[in-house]
């Protein structure tokens, strides 16, 4: 991840020295055909204070596919939308649920030391912008994961909670983030909302 930001540093004095400082922004966000990267970081402050100012709205899908509502397991009468709203707290993330019908409950997410990153180019298009081509882009922030009121029934030993966080070039600014995946997995449930990040 170092020297995945040295390069880009690098990019930047160099376009900034030839087209002045407007082009050096661009040249951080930068991507190439072909370009490929899966790792994992340290999640330093400099990307916790990114991460930190992500705006998710309000309304959350439930991910229930080919099966029925009421097939989901880990969470009290499942619905298939639920609205959402999320606190920072220190040192983690609180999720809370609210449906329809009025029942709630919230999913804990402890903000671990390190994040996963995923990258590529899917080369869906082949025709490039003047930063190169739009990547599928995710960061993954996982921990042992904990919940309240509807969700009582998926947590415990073994569950485990992941932050999908999903946006489409090389900056690491939560401008460029479109949206988000929130996972519960383990032995006693397997389940996952999405929705967007406001803009």
């Amino acid at each position: 991840m170092q020297v995945f930001r040295t390069l880009a540093l690098l990019l930047c004095v160099g376009c900034g020295l030839v087209s002045g400082g407007s082009a050096a922004w661009a040249c951080a966000c930068c991507t190439n055909q072909g370009q490929r990267y899966v790792g994992v970081a340290k999640l330093d402050s400099t990307l916790r204070e990114e991460i930190s100012r992500l705006r998710f709205m309000a309304e959350a899908g439930l991910y229930v596919g080919e099966r029925n509502t009421s097939d989901i397991k880990g969470i009290a009468n499942p619905s298939g939308t639920y609205e959402m709203h999320v606190s920072q707290e220190s040192g983690r993330w609180v999720f809370a649920f609210n449906d329809k019908a009025g029942r709630k409950g919230t999913l804990t997410l402890a903000i671990p030391a390190t994040i996963a990153i995923f990258s590529v180019d899917p080369r869906l298009d082949e025709r490039e912008g003047g930063t190169g081509p739009s990547l599928f882009k995710e960061w993954k922030l996982t921990s042992n994961a904990s919940g309240t009121g509807i969700f009582t029934p998926g947590v415990g030993s073994g569950q485990r909670i992941t932050l999908i966080v999903q946006h489409g070039n090389n900056c690491t600014s939560p401008d460029m983030a479109t949206h988000w995946t929130l996972m519960v997995h383990g032995p006693k449930a397997d389940y996952h909302f999405f929705g967007k990040f406001v803009q």
